[in-house]
């Protein structure tokens, strides 16, 4: 007994080493990731949310603009926003702005950064802690480190984008979900639940899309957790409505419009139009959920009619909504594939720098765009926790892991959303971490098979690390093999993977399948880590060379000038000194004309941002309006770069050269 004791007391000691040695190292690596970050963000979104966090800070302000103090000047506009009674407004939700707003003023956008990068690392300790209570503690471990190293968080927790941020607070809510079916208290469980709520509604003052949370949450209690339980569910919207009205709230304050989930004036739904039909069935699906006690009432039919006139009646009911809804259910299965399998596939929507090179490849500033399994080729994995899931074994954690996989993944394939400027599909953020607990849990059944030596594990990462340098150094030799090597690699080790898995499950777990099995497991983990990695790399220096360029940018322009541009990236520097930046179109040419007019007629200068915004404006202005060399800024640092050239008016050519 003695023996025993110390044992158990030395595992309980050797896991609370762990956790402190994680945490700790953790920690330590989230501040030095977020010094060591380029304090700008990576795309125009990122200006948006960093011009929403600056006004607040600086302003107290939802507007992010007005007409730069200049009489008879519009509002000076951007992508993504709204001029309105000469203010200038983000179509995205100002629950940021107020939540960011302090880290701003303590640090600037290092401070954004830290924000990010503590949601983070609070994410990955929610995907461990989650998968603690449905799980063993090995794979719960496993789990937080797949989500940690092998998947595309890393991009998102040292940036200035809210993915981070809106995944951490979802997660939070999901935990706060379970911990209410664990719970024996009936008035903790309640609390439990409408504090899940609130999560949700906060969230959705970050993203929109965190409403997701609704029916991963909603269908999971009514369906695996607590089929007998209304108070809960309810509980949870009640918990939601305060978020719902602050985000209406805002919304009404910056475009009339009082609803949460408004982008714009009065027409601002319009962004939404296209998810009405699925908003609608989701409505009616829930009130069906929370209506009925769906597994007690597939146990009573199952006992009355027998397993095979049910599975018949599902059939048939099944062919009935196929033919009645057969092209929507295509479009949402044709989307999965897109956005799962092959982005090449891609053909409803584009957008300036996401577009097709010379060879059809769907690129991203140059970058070859990565549908999900082409990040994550390890997906596989979850395979055998779903195949155990419908033969009855862990039903209530596979279930919840499977909904947060389903809700992005068909909200976002209606319309084969790509995840605009980015190297990965970031709108399926929120699924990772569910993931990363179902690929734990197949790698762990695999690992159960056999004994694997940790030298072995490092010779196949390490073989995968090479594979990987190898494959990206032939595709950086040729053009055409530049998207194939970046993406098709995965393919075929997700399907060796997939073989190998499928002979796992019918294998009965046989030890030679299943060293198969766990080599290609690794193999697969460590090559997505490279592809993440990597992706981050790349993110990191974009990043670092547009705040270099921004930097010397902002030390030329002069304070109050105007510059018309489609680059609000490179202009970050600038407007914290004090210029004013309004995005340039053919959708606001008339606008942008009436600005440089009026900052003109000020004695203001006005810049027009590289060539080809010259060009445009020149084409609406008498012949020599705009002088004809530009001039260069930070031409000692990055000489002849088109980015850094500004062109004026002629009349202003002298006063306002660099």
């Amino acid at each position: 007994m003695g023996i025993s004791s110390t044992i158990a007391r030395s595992d309980v000691g050797a896991a609370a080493n762990w956790r402190t040695i994680t945490v700790c190292g953790g920690l330590v690596l989230m501040l030095a990731g977020v010094f060591l970050a380029a304090p700008a963000p990576f795309i125009i979104d990122g200006g948006i949310y960093l011009d929403m966090a600056r006004a607040m800070a600086d302003d107290g302000s939802l507007a992010i603009a007005g007409n730069g103090g200049v009489e008879s000047a519009p509002a000076l506009t951007k992508y993504l926003t709204h001029g309105i009674d000469g203010r200038v407004y983000p179509q995205y939700p100002s629950g940021y702005a107020l939540l960011a707003a302090p880290f701003y003023k303590l640090m600037g956008v290092r401070g954004l950064i830290l924000m990010n990068a503590a949601a983070a690392f609070a994410s990955i300790w929610l995907t461990w802690r989650i998968a603690a209570h449905f799980y063993a503690a090995e794979i719960a471990r496993y789990a937080a480190i797949i989500f940690a190293l092998a998947t595309f968080i890393l991009s998102y927790g040292f940036s200035v984008w809210p993915h981070a941020l809106s995944l951490g607070i979802l997660l939070a809510s999901v935990y706060c979900t379970i911990a209410a079916t664990k719970d024996q208290h009936r008035f903790k469980q309640l609390a439990l639940m409408c504090a899940s709520g609130i999560f949700v509604g906060v969230g959705i003052n970050i993203r929109v899309d965190v409403i997701l949370a609704l029916p991963i949450i909603f269908l999971w209690l009514r369906l695996f957790a607590r089929p007998n339980d209304r108070l809960g569910p309810a509980l949870l919207l009640i918990g939601m409505v305060p978020g719902l009205m602050l985000a209406s709230q805002l919304n009404l304050v910056k475009f009339g419009v009082f609803s949460p989930f408004s982008y714009g004036p009065s027409v601002g739904a319009d962004s939404i139009e296209r998810y009405i039909p699925i908003m609608t069935a989701g409505v009616a699906l829930l009130a069906g959920a929370w209506l009925f006690n769906m597994p007690k009432m597939a146990h009573i039919a199952m006992h009355k009619f027998g397993a095979r006139a049910c599975v018949g009646a599902l059939g048939i009911a099944a062919l009935v909504t196929v033919l009645g809804a057969g092209g929507f259910i295509w479009k949402i299965l044709h989307g999965a594939y897109v956005l799962i399998i092959n982005l090449q596939a891609h053909d409803a929507y584009f957008q300036e720098g996401v577009e097709r090179n010379q060879f059809g490849q769907v690129l991203f500033w140059g970058y070859p765009k990565k549908a999900l399994i082409q990040s994550l080729p390890f997906l596989p994995l979850a395979i055998i926790p779903a195949f155990q899931f419908f033969r009855g074994k862990n039903i209530a954690g596979a279930g919840l892991c499977l909904l947060a996989i389903a809700a992005p993944v068909v909200f976002y394939s209606m319309s084969q959303w790509h995840g605009g400027g980015s190297y990965n599909m970031r709108y399926f953020m929120p699924a990772l971490p569910f993931i990363a607990i179902l690929s734990a849990a197949g790698l762990q059944a695999i690992a159960a098979k056999g004994a694997f030596s940790r030298q072995a594990t490092l010779v196949i990462i390490v073989a995968a690390a090479i594979a990987y340098f190898l494959i990206q150094t032939v595709g950086q030799g040729s053009p055409v093999l530049y998207a194939p090597a970046a993406l098709y690699p995965q393919w075929l080790i997700a399907g060796v993977l997939t073989g190998f898995v499928v002979a796992f499950i019918y294998s009965s777990g046989s030890g030679r399948i299943s060293k198969f099995a766990y080599c290609a497991s690794i193999f697969a983990l460590g090559y997505s880590a490279f592809v993440n990695f990597s992706d981050f790399a790349d993110d990191a220096k974009a990043r670092a060379k547009q705040h270099a360029i921004a930097s010397v940018i902002g030390q030329d322009l002069p304070d109050g000038a105007l510059v018309l541009s489609r680059l609000p990236i490179l202009l970050i520097e600038a407007e914290a000194g004090g210029a004013a930046v309004m995005i340039a179109t053919d959708d606001n040419i008339a606008q942008s004309l009436a600005a440089a007019q009026a900052f003109e007629r000020a004695g203001r200068c006005v810049y027009f941002h590289n060539s080809m915004i010259a060009k445009f404006i020149a084409a609406h202005l008498p012949e020599g309006a705009i002088a004809p060399q530009p001039s260069w800024a930070g031409k000692h640092d990055f000489p002849g770069d088109p980015r850094l050239a500004f062109y004026t008016l002629t009349s202003g050519r002298n006063r306002c050269a660099f």
